[in-house]
């Protein structure tokens, strides 16, 4: 066991590290799939579950913009044995503004799967490493990123960002899993995990922060700035009719953590511009890692060992992918003319944010055969796209990850250590952990005893022992896509080891 001495005392917390990775109103609103299939069966049993897709509509944020509400695409895949009693992973992709259906959602993940190593227009083919062996899977875009779009006309100069932009971010996504449970009886009260990827680490742990510390005023979070006024009444509401038997009763931390209590952090980052300055001294002396620092233009960073177009061409199979009808299909499970705001005219109005006319001509032209056959958009608006961003940039800073440590003593987490990272270095955790908090730091390359890729993270001080999941991988940034069979092997393991596999 290797430890190490925490040599500075900041307040009870910790953290990760950085980075990934219209048109006007007409006639129709359309209608949002959280208003769908909220009934159960006739008989009063809930409905089956099976694979579905959809859009579940936002409230308005100022800190996006001029208060407009979004339309968000999710997508789900229920468990293939009793998905009423599996744990519900939530995948999202982090950028910010980087689409899920980009990177988590077709590679390494759902029934189907594209082969990274395959031509940019081979066809989904089926996962022998399916997390629906294991799990109930919702996949989420975040707004105006890949298939989610706005329900107004935007401009650039309705953007005037506040600070701590990632609550409103962590928001929408706290929403749009909210409507999801509540429409869904048979998984209303099943245990939720987590799972953000780069900066949907920041995500992830501001809204476990969020809905574990619901009770907090809404004009303020004790660690971070405004929440949104709708959040303690719907958590509320949310945890009632989950669970009946505590109705009305206000729930600590700890007992919200019952239901919402897992992250899994792949190559996460907590905190900014600050933990990319952090990581990178000890990224350049990684052997592993020399060849990128030595030539950068070279390798692609995401994963060293590919060059900067082997790693386009990932991206590129994604996309063309997003935009083939057919391949589509397969990856959601369900067929695009029963997803419900996807085709004119339900999704009017709809625009999406362009930076130029020049980027809103390339979606066009490149989704050409998708507009021919679900249905013509307006020239700012367009039905896929890898990349958006409503307004400017967001990032972590003191706050988010002040946040992720006050989660920690209610919340099983898991970190990837992927050894071919440059963008995010995973391996820098543990000394950031000693240096930046309250805890004495261990790694334990023993446990789980008998694991394919043992390591956990040991944070101990007075009354504190929490345990950290940090398995170390042959991979990139995107660890579904350069090691999904290990990576589903250790999430299947560690979901039964903290529990969240049985009812509770």
């Amino acid at each position: 066991m290797t430890s190490l001495r925490a040599r500075s005392v900041v307040a009870a917390t910790l953290v990760a590290l950085l980075l990934a990775g219209c048109v006007g109103p007409r006639d129709d609103p359309g209608s949002s799939a959280g208003e769908v299939n909220r009934g159960g069966a006739d008989d009063g049993r809930p409905a089956a579950l099976a694979a579905e897709a959809g859009f579940i509509d936002v409230p308005g944020s100022k800190t996006l913009g001029p208060g407009w509400p979004s339309r968000m695409f999710y997508s789900f895949l229920p468990a293939e044995v009793r998905p009423e009693r599996a744990p519900i992973i939530v995948f999202f992709n982090g950028g910010p503004g980087a689409a899920t259906t980009s990177i988590l959602l077709p590679y390494g993940t759902g029934h189907h799967t594209l082969d990274p190593a395959g031509p940019a227009d081979a066809a989904p083919v089926v996962n022998d490493a399916s997390y629906t062996r294991f799990a109930n899977l919702l996949y989420v875009d975040a707004r105006s990123t890949g298939f989610s779009y706005e329900r107004a006309s935007v401009r650039p100069s309705d953007c005037h960002g506040e600070e701590q932009l990632y609550i409103a971010d962590a928001a929408d996504f706290i929403f749009v899993l909210l409507e999801f449970l509540d429409a869904h009886e048979a998984l209303r009260d099943n245990p939720v995990v987590i799972a953000g990827e780069s900066y949907g680490g920041t995500r992830a742990a501001v809204m476990l922060y969020m809905m574990q510390h619901y009770t907090l005023r809404a004009d303020g979070l004790e660690v971070m700035g405004l929440a949104p006024p709708w959040l303690k009444g719907k958590m509320q509401a949310h945890l009632d009719a989950a669970f009946p038997a505590r109705a009305g009763a206000p729930r600590a931390p700890a007992q919200v953590a019952e239901q919402f209590g897992w992250q899994v952090l792949i190559q996460p980052s907590l905190f900014g511009v600050e933990q990319a300055m952090y990581e990178e001294p000890l990224a350049r002396a990684d052997p592993d890692l020399a060849g990128h620092f030595a030539d950068p233009g070279a390798r692609d960073r995401f994963d060293v060992r590919r060059t900067v177009e082997e790693g386009e061409l990932v991206a590129e199979h994604a996309a063309r992918s997003m935009r083939n009808a057919e391949h589509l299909e397969a990856l959601l499970g369900v067929g695009l003319t029963e997803i419900a705001g996807l085709t004119p005219p339900e999704r009017w109005p709809s625009s999406r944010y362009f930076w130029s006319g020049n980027e809103a001509a390339t979606a066009a032209a490149s989704e050409r055969a998708l507009r021919a056959e679900l249905g013509g958009l307006g020239a700012d608006d367009a039905y896929w796209l890898a990349m958006g961003l409503p307004c400017q940039g967001y990032l972590g800073d003191h706050g988010s990850l002040r946040a992720f440590g006050e989660i920690l003593p209610h919340t099983a987490t898991f970190i990837t250590n992927a050894r071919h990272d440059a963008a995010v270095y995973t391996e820098a955790l543990p000394v950031f952990f000693a240096e930046r908090s309250i805890y004495d730091v261990a790694i334990d390359m023993s446990l789980p005893a008998g694991a394919a890729r043992p390591g956990v993270v040991r944070l101990t001080s007075d009354g504190a022992d929490i345990a950290l999941r940090f398995p170390t991988y042959e991979s990139g940034h995107a660890v579904s896509v350069g090691a999904p069979r290990e990576l589903a092997a250790d999430v299947e393991a560690w979901l039964a080891e903290t529990g969240a596999s049985a009812r509770r």
